[in-house]
């Protein structure tokens, strides 16, 4: 169930309330796994689905070993659900954000427009039962909100994108939201070209976790074993900086994703995947595990009743360090702070690690903030950041949500990049 209203010029713009249900069945069939679905629960539905099932099977031409999973002795009781959450009115979310646009547009004479303005709230059920004696359910909640407002200086305009995610309603502040959107679109005002060169950077926490969500998907191990990362053959070696941790907590507290099984009802776990620098695990499916002899992380994803078994991160990010934005500023001396990189989808590719990324931040001399800088590309090879990172900072923050994960880094030093103008 979902909720979602986006607002603009002190009208909703769009608004829509979604219920689904629906049932996904698979079964093994002459050693294949088939897949069906269905939205209509009645005893027709269900011989359907079976017959579905069998004939999906058939088709399928690789002979991977499918297996159907009894179950674990023990699930942690982990709770991802707030009973007052249902309780919010409607127009308490459609008042949220007409208050958010309201105080972004009255914050300063320069904001011109909101290009952005949502409020959304989701609840979730999720039940898996099979024939081997497993049944599991779990159930979530939360809210998020999005302002990205439009600043117009002279002939310039320029943009910030700012987000909220909680389980509590009261955690979205329209004050909070309005104010840092405002100031770090104004923040670029002035903003200039530096010169075309290679750079030591800071990727502030936002640009740092949406460049690991980008590249998350090479410790897929489904990835690895059909070569599409270069990962092969890396368990237990070094691929990293000794400054880098990487960890994978679907128990995490809080965590937007968090659950106690994964799409297959494999019992979750908090795992390093790289630990100060060293490739510990990739992450497993029961299919992808038997492939290299070893036991499932519990990473089975499968989003929807009308998904496939597949891979994905739960809450996935990089472990802090002690020091502040500011201390990693100091550190660096000179270089630029990066703060957005725009174009992941396009200019970043994640079977070689190569990236070239239309991106903005700030100029650092002497530890400190100099100018604003923009229409600058960015490009270096991700691999090579994880070897170059200097050091993590203390900044852990997380994006909002997805299908694949949720991700998080704190601001990272990277000994140098390539930038151009």
């Amino acid at each position: 169930e979902s909720f979602k209203v986006n607002v603009y010029k002190k009208e909703i713009d769009s608004y829509s309330v979604n219920v689904t249900k629906g049932l996904g069945f698979r079964g093994i069939y002459n050693g294949r796994m088939g897949y069906a679905y269905t939205e209509i629960l009645d005893e027709e539905a269900i011989n359907m689905l079976v017959k579905n099932a069998k004939t999906n099977a058939t088709i399928i031409e690789n002979d991977d070993v499918e297996v159907i999973y009894p179950g674990d002795s023990k699930y942690l009781d982990i709770n991802c659900y707030n009973e007052t959450l249902p309780s919010v009115d409607e127009n308490d979310k459609i008042n949220l954000a007409l208050k958010m646009e309201e105080m972004a547009l009255g914050k300063d004479k320069r904001v011109k427009d909101i290009r952005f303005c949502v409020v959304q709230s989701f609840e979730g059920n999720i039940n898996i039962v099979n024939s081997k004696g497993l049944d599991l359910s779990h159930r979530a909640n939360g809210v998020f909100a999005v302002l990205i407002p439009v600043i117009q200086d002279g002939d310039k305009t320029n943009t910030s994108v700012v987000y909220r995610a909680s389980r509590d309603f009261k955690d979205i502040v329209a004050s909070d939201l309005a104010d840092e959107a405002v100031n770090k679109a104004l923040a670029y005002i002035g903003a200039e070209m530096p010169e075309t060169g290679k750079y030591k950077v800071i990727l502030n926490n936002e640009a740092a976790s949406d460049l690991l969500e980008t590249y998350s998907i090479i410790f897929s191990a489904d990835r690895v074993q059909k070569g599409m990362s270069l990962l092969k053959d890396k368990n237990g070696k070094i691929i990293a900086s000794k400054a880098l941790t990487i960890i994978d907590d679907p128990l995490l507290e809080n965590g937007m994703t968090s659950t106690p099984f994964d799409g297959e009802g494999v019992a979750c776990y908090t795992k390093d995947i790289v630990k100060e620098g060293q490739l510990i695990t990739l992450l497993y499916n029961l299919k992808t595990a038997l492939k290299d002899g070893v036991k499932t992380t519990g990473n089975a994803s499968r989003p929807s009743y009308s998904s496939t078994v597949d891979i994905s991160p739960s809450n996935f990010y990089i472990k802090p360090g002690e020091h502040s934005l500011e201390g990693l500023q100091e550190k660096m001396g000179n270089g630029l702070l990066i703060t957005e990189l725009q174009g992941l989808h396009s200019g970043a590719n994640t079977i070689s690690g190569d990236f070239s990324l239309a991106a903005k931040g700030f100029e650092i001399k002497n530890g400190k903030i100099i100018r604003p800088v923009e229409q600058i590309t960015v490009a270096g090879n991700f691999y090579r950041v994880l070897e170059d990172i200097e050091e993590a900072g203390s900044d852990l923050k997380f994006g909002l949500p997805s299908g694949g994960g949720c991700f998080g880094s704190p601001s990272l030093l990277i000994r140098e990049l390539s930038v151009a103008s």
